[in-house]
């Protein structure tokens, strides 16, 4: 569905991703894992559309279903952005206006995509978030980001991403600012939609544990380039990687059990 072929990303000339290649079919769900600065979010981003000022890929080419993502236009990009795929980040609230309730956000960004009335954007809006498990859908509706929880916030940007069950989702860290509890929630919230829609996930996470939870295949990647990669069995049994094995140790355990 989406292939990554050879793709370099520099900035300001100074090149951070290196040679990443990466092909995931409909409903797999593939992580890419690595410490702070390994280049993992600038290649979801660069898949996306959203380098940084100054970002710009240098070699290489992103296909979605055999059509590069590099020649889209800008209308194109709006027209893919939220069908064709979507994105979640690492905090959902903070890329929604503050001063402005959920509801209003949520129907303006739908009705950016379909010609609805309000009244029709709104009540797709409390569908998506009851399909989100949301306590009081209509209460949330109604809140202002920051008087929701940080769980609260991300079932709100997945619904928001959801809304017209794009066939690929990047997800960026979604799960680092939260507790644990809240994180294994988020977690089952996200296979779920591989589940029920057949979503493919793309996650950029530093927590390998997670990783492995959920994924069907891992990426490793250090200093801009992958050092290691395979299926979840290889990534936790197999692999002889000196740096997918610090990973592994990072992870914490109990009474001799290592959870991953």
């Amino acid at each position: 569905m989406l292939d990554v072929q050879n793709l370099n990303i520099s900035y300001g000339g100074v090149p951070v991703v290196k040679s990443f290649n990466l092909s995931i079919k409909k409903g797999q769900i593939i992580s890419i894992v690595g410490e702070s600065g390994s280049g993992k979010t600038s290649v979801i981003r660069a898949i996306f559309g959203l380098l940084p000022k100054g970002g710009d890929i240098s070699h290489g080419d992103v296909l979605l279903e055999g059509e590069s993502l590099l020649e889209y236009d800008s209308e194109q990009w709006e027209n893919a952005r939220g069908t064709k795929m979507s994105m979640i980040f690492q905090d959902s609230g903070a890329m929604m206006n503050p001063t402005k309730r959920i509801d209003s956000v949520f129907t303006e960004y739908i009705r950016t995509h379909e010609n609805i009335s309000k009244k029709d954007a709104r009540l797709k809006v409390l569908e998506m978030l009851r399909q989100m498990h949301l306590p009081s859908p209509e209460n949330v509706a109604k809140s202002y980001p920051f008087q929701l929880s940080g769980g609260m916030r991300q079932r709100v940007g997945i619904a928001m991403s959801m809304t017209y069950r794009p066939e690929l989702l990047l997800a960026d860290e979604p799960t680092s600012a939260l507790d644990v509890t809240t994180q294994a929630q988020i977690v089952r919230q996200m296979m779920e939609l591989r589940d029920v829609y057949g979503t493919s996930i793309i996650m950029v996470t530093h927590n390998i544990g997670v990783a492995a939870y959920m994924s069907d295949y891992i990426i490793v990647m250090k200093k801009g380039r992958i050092v290691d990669e395979g299926d979840r069995n290889y990534i936790i049994s197999k692999s002889e990687n000196e740096y997918t094995n610090e990973l592994l140790s990072s992870v914490p355990s109990l009474g001799g059990e290592r959870y991953v």
